[in-house]
């Protein structure tokens, strides 16, 4: 059996080891540690993995032991650590050149910039002061601050007029480790496009439709695929995904990608060399058959890659997202659990909690994920399922 060295993420990650019949060891941060994880593992390690000389003695010392023929990681921080050890071990998963290109939001743009692809006007600021020039070479045009390697929506926020630049810079700067980026705000409807790519070769598997909070946020509140695209536009936004992959230098795995479609023409925000969260690799999966993570060990530990079997027309999910507000009580989570179209309910609501502000993906409650005929019907089958769950609540003083 193949062994895989899994740097950090979810269970879900292993799902997918199971599933191709590989072993695995892992290497895990604490509050990420469960049952599952260390039941089935060959060795498993607890430690910070973005401590690369800890990461390299631990994966040495194993793969002296027990041979590893890939290392994987499809969490944010993991994956820098995850391609160099492949390059350290001489194994496959070294996907160094195009983790380094997207984790730095301030490269993904210099690079963009540079090419000519999907530019953007935009600084990297080490001071308020910085965003404000920033700001005013726009003309007062909406600018949008966030941190340079932030992931989850923390941190990100829209900036419309200077009298707003001082509380918002706070508000980023505290989610920022280091300098802030700055970069004009894209108007238009927002998409994720999720690809796999095999040793260079790209393929779009799914376009996502997003819904987020109301300005001056961008937490993610549901997502529904496919995405109801004009078929030009479409293809403009698959143009542009696979021409920056190739910029990149892409190799093996999935890659997330944000992107606007503006009047100038579609715009990328961002993109991760991983699955998409929300569950929108599991989206993606339901209705294109592919398994973006499946397909990616497999071609690194020379598997046959599993079959592509859609299970649905559609999909959607939507989140509970409540804030500032003390939970009194929560009923009827099994009423919308036997809805129609729905494959899963996850609802952390409990009596006696105190929800503070929506500042990141981390702090919404729960989701509703549904299944449907067409885009329209899975939404609809996804918020009828949300409704049934009944929450009472008071505002906080």
């Amino acid at each position: 059996m193949k062994h895989v060295l899994v740097v950090g993420g979810p269970s879900s990650t292993l799902d997918k080891l199971d599933k191709l019949g590989v072993r695995y060891s892992m290497v895990q941060i604490p509050r990420m540690v469960d049952e599952r994880q260390f039941g089935g593992a060959e060795r498993y390690a607890v430690l910070d993995y973005r401590d690369l000389g800890e990461l390299s003695a631990v994966a040495r010392a194993w793969h002296a032991i027990d041979p590893f023929d890939a290392a994987v990681s499809f969490t944010e921080y993991g994956l820098e650590p995850a391609s160099r050890i492949a390059r350290d071990l001489g194994i496959a998963g070294d996907n160094l050149r195009a983790v380094l290109a997207t984790r730095d939001k301030t490269r993904t743009r210099a690079l963009l910039n540079e090419h000519g692809l999907s530019s953007v006007r935009h600084r990297v600021c080490a001071t308020l002061e910085d965003a404000r020039a920033f700001f005013r070479e726009l003309g007062g045009d909406p600018i949008v601050l966030k941190p340079t390697d932030g992931g989850l929506s923390e941190g990100v926020f829209v900036v419309e007029a200077e009298d707003e630049l001082d509380e918002r810079w706070a508000w980023t700067s505290a989610a920022a480790s280091g300098t802030v980026l700055a970069e004009e705000f894209l108007n238009g409807p927002e998409y994720s496009v999720e690809t796999i790519s095999l040793d260079g070769a790209h393929e779009i598997a799914m376009i996502t439709e997003k819904l987020t909070t109301e300005l001056p946020r961008f937490v993610e509140l549901g997502h529904q695929v496919p995405a109801r695209l004009d078929p030009a536009v479409r293809a403009r936004v698959e143009t542009l995904i696979l021409d920056f992959l190739d910029l990149i230098g892409q190799t093996t795995g999935p890659v997330h990608t944000e992107v606007r479609v503006t009047a100038a023409g579609p715009k990328l925000i961002e993109s991760q060399t991983r699955v998409g969260g929300d569950q929108v690799w599991e989206l993606c999966e339901m209705v294109s058959g592919i398994d973006l993570m499946a397909e990616g060990i497999a071609r690194q530990v020379g598997l046959p890659a599993p079959a592509r079997t859609p299970v649905a027309p559609a999909a959607a999910i939507r989140f509970f997202g409540h804030e500032n507000v003390r939970v009194l009580d929560v009923q009827d989570v099994a009423s919308a659990e036997g809805a129609r179209g729905v494959v899963r309910v996850v609802c952390s609501l409990e009596p006696g909690q105190e929800l503070g502000p929506l500042e990141s993906s981390n702090s919404r409650q729960g989701y509703v994920l549904c299944t449907g005929d067409d885009p329209e019907d899975a939404v609809a089958n996804a918020e009828a399922a949300r409704r049934l769950v009944r929450v009472k609540v008071e505002p906080l003083a």
